[in-house]
């Protein structure tokens, strides 16, 4: 048989056996009636235990893909051809799972994604305390169904930290919990937009958040944006009223400029002269490392702004916790798409969550990493001045998680895939620019990263250990 084997692989053997007897049969390569070798043969032949050809066999018969007739031995079954199916080699597959999984590059490779926190510092065990306490007192009423605009608890906790963080004008029946930001913004979608309409969005944006605010049927119209955020002269007149207008305020994605008040009034009276709603997109102003957090635009306008926050950047992106707050008119009908969409978001987490709040330990948590991610800010500037000069500019103000690099000289075509061919994963945006995401990565893991992109601006050799940096 052709089957290879390779016994240091992460897949097991008898999968490695499944997939290329699975992959045989579907592409006609194996016909059906084909006569398999017994077990023994096979293991025989391909130097392994019986034992994994006869798992492979099994699972192909519990698949369909074979059948076993008695006296006579195993053969392809019948109808299990699939036109046009061309199986993917291993290593191919392995290497397409490399470079573009989610944004996780090879096995030490450098990943610059944006997004991800520092998770190394997360205090654990005052988070694993907090989760204790509530399950264990936890009533009948915290197992059961819980209101579908999230704990009172957490809401009480929330609304307090919002005013007094970020000037957020609100009271606990305004907050609407969600399973993180990108449920909230769906919510959203549903509220205000329909077929036809027009929704304005900052250029460049991120990619999901077209997808969903077009999933109604509704246009975008692309307003630019310049080193201090959306370019308010732009936006539509001329009796053209947009439903809504999606901004990312405090910290512009992925330029980074903050809105001045300027701009920021521009748009508050440009919605309260017409049917429109302002979605404030407040994803990572905790961290601003030249001053305290600015306020939010939805305190100048708390009637027309819907104001949209998460704790995966503060905490952790995997506690799936994002919140709303809406203008009064929305609440009802916002609790009930809620509702019908997943019920409500886990109670015993947004109980943990408040009780974590409510002692402090958020706070304290995101004092610390401000520490860390202006240090590893500072770095990553360091390593791009060593390693490039002054052939480069930043865009954004120095806050959030990530930093956009403007070069001198014009990429080469395909760039993003020549880094990850130096074991570099970065979003290549247009005007010669990367976007680099630095608060999960350390100080060396840094350094290398930035060694690994000059090297493939210059398109040297490939000389990059790709040694693990952890």
């Amino acid at each position: 048989m052709w089957i290879s084997i390779d016994p240091e692989a992460k897949l097991p053997m008898f999968r490695q056996v499944f997939e290329a007897l699975r992959g045989a049969i579907l592409s006609g390569t194996l016909a059906s009636g084909f006569k398999l070798p017994s077990t023994r043969e096979l293991a025989a032949e391909l130097g392994v235990s019986r034992n994994v050809i006869l798992e492979a066999y099994e699972l192909l018969m519990s698949e369909g893909y074979i059948t076993g007739r008695s006296g006579s031995g195993t053969f392809v079954a019948e109808g299990a051809r699939l036109e046009g199916y061309a199986p993917e080699a291993p290593a191919e597959r392995q290497q397409a799972a490399e470079l573009t999984g989610d944004g996780v590059p090879a096995p030490g490779g450098i990943s610059f994604r944006t997004g991800r926190p520092a998770l190394e510092f997360f205090p654990v065990k005052q988070w694993a305390s907090a989760l204790q306490e509530v399950c264990l007192e936890a009533s009948p009423d915290d197992l059961s169904y819980g209101d579908p605009a999230g704990a009172p608890e957490l809401r009480r906790v929330l609304a307090e930290h919002l005013w007094r963080t970020r000037g957020v004008v609100c009271r606990p029946e305004r907050i609407l919990v969600t399973n993180g930001a990108l449920q909230a913004l769906q919510i959203i979608v549903r509220l205000l937009l329909g077929c036809g309409d027009e929704a304005v969005v900052e250029d460049p944006s991120n990619e999901d958040l077209k997808s969903v605010l077009t999933a109604t049927g509704a246009s975008l119209r692309l307003l630019p944006v310049d080193e201090d955020g959306l370019m308010t002269r732009e936006l539509p007149r001329d009796g053209i009223r947009p439903k809504c207008i999606y901004v990312t305020p405090s910290h512009q994605f992925p330029m980074g400029g903050i809105l001045p008040v300027q701009r920021r009034i521009e748009l508050a009276r440009y919605v309260q002269g017409r049917d429109s709603w302002i979605i404030e997109d407040d994803y990572d102003s905790e961290f601003r490392y030249d001053g305290p957090p600015v306020h939010s635009l939805q305190s100048l306008c708390p009637e027309h702004v819907i104001y949209i926050g998460t704790f995966s950047k503060t905490l952790f992106p995997s506690l799936r916790i994002g919140y709303m707050v809406l203008p009064e008119r929305f609440v009802e009908r916002a609790r009930q798409i809620k509702r019908l969409s997943d019920y409500q978001t886990p109670t015993l987490e947004q109980l943990a969550l408040a009780r974590f709040m409510g002692s402090g330990h958020l706070s304290t948590h995101v004092h610390r990493m401000k520490k860390i991610y202006k240090k590893r800010r500072a770095h990553l500037l360091q390593a791009l001045h060593e390693q490039l000069g002054s052939g480069f500019r930043v865009w954004g103000r120095p806050a959030g998680l990530h930093l956009v690099l403007e070069l001198e000289t014009p990429l080469p075509p395909d760039f993003e895939r020549h880094l990850h061919e130096h074991g570099v994963t970065a979003a290549v945006l247009p005007g010669r620019r990367l976007l680099l995401g630095y608060g999960h990565l350390a100080e060396e893991q840094l350094t290398e990263g930035v060694r690994r992109i000059c090297s493939a601006l210059r398109r040297g050799p490939k000389d990059l250990s790709l040694q693990a940096l952890s």
